[in-house]
């Protein structure tokens, strides 16, 4: 079975992207999307923020598996698939010195779908690769590797 992904080019991302930071007291930002929509943002505890809203890292990792997320979502759809279920677990690593980029990024994806086991791999090579340019920035630092589970339909 061929693991290639076809991928349109409307699916490409090349538009810039614009977006204010507002600075709303104490360690806590908020940024404003072009959909009107706002995200909160504190410091990490140990650096003075409440510990209840996310912290710039949480939205980084977080970022890199809704971007993987949705990537595969893409490529299994190109396939005829929609999984029942997807979990992305993230393991990373950062260097000790300054700046504390990350290293090393693991990807654990489980997915609950009828899918070739050749094809998946393909298709989380070329996420990782190809199309998440969150997952290819990470790579860009350091190393960025993953693996998947198939669980029973």
């Amino acid at each position: 079975m061929n693991a290639e992904i076809p991928w349109d080019r409307s699916r490409m991302e090349f538009n810039p992207v614009d977006m204010t930071i507002s600075y709303d007291g104490g360690m806590r930002f908020s940024a404003a999307l072009p959909s009107g929509e706002s995200i909160r943002i504190d410091a990490h505890r140990h650096l003075g923020g409440g510990g209840k809203t996310p912290n710039p890292i949480d939205y980084l990792i977080a970022s890199l598996g809704g971007c993987v997320g949705i990537k595969i979502l893409l490529a299994l759809s190109d396939h005829d698939i929609v999984p029942d279920e997807m979990a992305i677990a993230i393991h990373a690593t950062r260097r000790q010195t300054m700046p504390a980029l990350f290293d090393r990024v693991h990807l654990t994806i489980t997915l609950r779908a009828a899918v070739d086991d050749e094809v998946i791999s393909g298709i989380i090579d070329q996420t990782i690769t190809r199309f998440c340019p969150i997952a290819a920035m990470f790579a860009e630092v350091g190393e960025v590797t993953a693996e998947h589970r198939i669980v029973g339909k």
